[in-house]
């Protein structure tokens, strides 16, 4: 953090001279006083809702249609960047950020800027902005809890779009990135060699990977390589480290922003939109199981949602206790998972589960619709593929994602790599705002891991039973979801 006289200024602080009003990236102060609590508190936030935005300055000595004041801006331009961080670090914790102060002049002022860059987890106030405002008043500048962004000229409390803009702000960054590296293999002189691997399916625990290193040759013969993310499509997949480091990297930034606005509630505050968009990057999520288990937890029990990769990742019993939480409070249309779960962990399991609903449910001269569901269901599943029967889809049926031609059900079955590839479009295009596009992402879910499923049925199955034990079956709770309407079965 240099203070500078800056004669070459960069695009930024040009546009900023030259503004007459304020915007997202560019706020006004007339002056500022050190001295004052309230001054310091509504600064920190304009500094906080900046850097969450995307970046940007602040400019000491201009009125807010940005003509000077001819205020002293001493004050300011003396303060040592060090205490600036601290009093952020105050409200938000510890914070690493690497802003710039400038000194400038405009029509023979004086001023001073600071110059914001993005962050990619977004700052989160743990401590109240709260300052006297005279006759025994106190004004609050941001609340305990809240994260800042800016809306136009203002710094305002954030809204889960916010929160989507910084994850496709981060993704962007990583996809430039990624293709830099892409570039750099293209115009590798020959000789050069980089690292090729056999397209692999998303379990954790896939057995070992088939490497091959090749080189950059001019030899038209030569066997190519094609780099592509479409596993139907290619001949090895390019394996870069610093792509991976950084899609690793965002994509768990997102996950501890939510931790940190949880305050260790074993929740997930981001949003449907949002869990969706992290289950589009499924395979980049390296969390604890604890975490892991918040989004399992999550889609069952509050969006309805894909989920079944999280069960790859977690232990018998973890998995088991969400399924057993479903089970005592069931709730429409959330029960459908456990329902097609049942399915994939055969016909042992969902004996068991039929005669708990049955006793539950026999003494009822109307029983819940999923009961009858369910019978029809264990059903099929004597003449049909189980994961055909999970997902409630035709075996001749067909299957459309994103305005992509429709795939038949029997070869996504058959390819459960294309099943996944197209499960991550269509949470992508959830995430977009295409709620049709869920009952697609649910469907695909067991197509894709319906097998990996399968081959862990026996103890997961033995631990929901051992996880309920003798409890009775909750009475159904009525959810929002509206997509189960229209539901064909076969």
């Amino acid at each position: 953090m240099i203070k500078t006289k800056d004669r070459a200024m960069p695009d930024l602080i040009q546009r900023s001279l030259s503004a007459k009003r304020e915007s997202k990236y560019i706020e006004f102060k007339q002056g500022f006083d050190p001295n004052s609590p309230g001054e310091w508190c509504e600064l920190i936030k304009d500094i906080v809702a900046i850097a969450n935005s995307g970046g940007g300055i602040i400019i000491f000595g201009l009125d807010n249609t940005g003509i000077p004041t001819g205020n002293p801006v001493d004050s300011i331009a003396g303060i040592d960047p060090a205490d600036i961080t601290n009093k952020i670090s105050k409200y938000t914790g510890p914070v690493d950020l690497e802003f710039g102060i400038r000194l400038l002049e405009k029509d023979g002022h004086s001023l001073v800027a600071i110059v914001l860059p993005p962050v990619s987890i977004p700052l989160v106030f743990q401590k109240p902005g709260t300052y006297n405002i005279g006759s025994g008043k106190q004004k609050t500048a941001f609340s305990r809890g809240t994260v800042y962004f800016r809306h136009g000229a203002k710094s305002e409390p954030g809204t889960s779009g916010d929160i989507r803009n910084v994850i496709e702000r981060q993704l962007e960054y990583v996809r430039k990135s990624w293709l830099k590296g892409v570039r750099k293999v293209v115009k590798a002189p020959p000789g050069s060699q980089f690292v090729t691997v056999a397209p692999v399916g998303g379990n954790k625990e896939a057995a070992s990977i088939i490497a091959t290193t090749v080189r950059a040759v001019n030899d038209p013969s030569a066997t190519p390589v094609r780099l592509t993310r479409d596993p139907t499509k290619s001949s090895g997949s390019f394996v870069h480290e610093e792509v991976s480091d950084g899609i690793f990297d965002e994509i768990n930034n997102v996950i501890d922003a939510n931790r940190v606005l949880a305050k260790g509630q074993p929740h997930f505050f981001l949003g449907q939109p949002i869990y969706y968009r992290i289950y589009a990057e499924r395979h980049h999520v390296v969390q604890s199981e604890e975490t892991v288990s918040v989004l399992l937890s999550c889609a069952i029990m509050n969006y309805y949602a894909p989920f079944a990769f999280w069960t790859l990742l977690l232990p018998d019993k973890l998995v088991a206790q969400t399924l057993a939480t479903l089970y005592l409070n069931p709730k429409n249309p959330n029960i459908h998972i456990l329902m097609r779960m049942a399915i994939l962990l055969g016909t042992d399991f969902t004996s068991w589960l039929y005669e708990k609903w049955h006793s539950k449910w026999n003494r009822y001269s109307q029983p819940p619709s999923f009961y009858w569901t369910f019978k029809q269901m264990m059903s099929k599943a004597e003449d049909y593929d189980p994961r055909a029967v999970a997902a409630r889809t035709s075996i001749t049926g067909q299957i459309s994602v994103a305005g992509d031609a429709p795939v038949s059900v029997k070869k996504l079955l058959d390819q459960p790599e294309l099943s996944a590839s197209l499960l991550s479009k269509a949470c992508i295009r959830v995430f977009e705002g295409d709620n049709a596009s869920k009952t697609a992402a649910r469907n695909l879910d067991y197509f894709a891991y319906g097998v990996e499923i399968q081959r862990r049925a026996s103890k997961i199955a033995k631990a929901i039973v051992e996880a309920i034990g003798d409890q009775y079956a909750g009475d159904l709770i009525e959810g929002t979801e509206s997509d189960l309407k229209n539901t064909k079965m076969f």
